[in-house]
């Protein structure tokens, strides 16, 4: 007969907390829940980029692999990126928009790497 053990220690300090919906979404593979893990894990005020999300992990996890596993990630409505244009049409200012509860956002999902881009004429998307 096979037995099954999970170890946990008490932590408390330098944890992340999860819901277990989010672990269990199998929407999401493990290549965008391990990306979502991570992110979840980061301070606050940090700046997310593709490019440092990219070279975070050794194995798998180059820069296409990285964008599709955040491209699931604003399929399923845990991560929405925005980008601004400012008056001369250039971007400006990338925003990240990430959660652990999928649609906690007021935007709709994104259905590309940089949705909800403003047009610098109108101020509208």
């Amino acid at each position: 007969m096979d037995d099954t053990a999970i170890i946990r220690r008490r932590v408390r300090s330098n944890f992340t907390t999860l819901n277990n919906e989010l672990i269990r979404d199998r929407r999401i593979s493990w290549k965008a829940l391990g990306i979502l893990v991570f992110v979840l894990s980061l301070p606050d005020n940090w700046k997310l980029r593709l490019s440092h999300l990219s070279k975070e992990k050794e194995v798998g996890s180059g820069r296409d692999a990285t964008r599709a596993g955040l491209r699931e990630l604003g399929q399923a409505g845990y991560l929405c990126i925005q980008r601004e244009r400012g008056e001369c049409g250039k971007f400006v200012r990338t925003s990240w928009l990430v959660t652990d509860r999928p649609g906690d956002f007021d935007v709709d999902p994104p259905g590309s790497d940089f949705p909800n881009t403003v047009d610098p004429s109108s101020g509208k998307s």
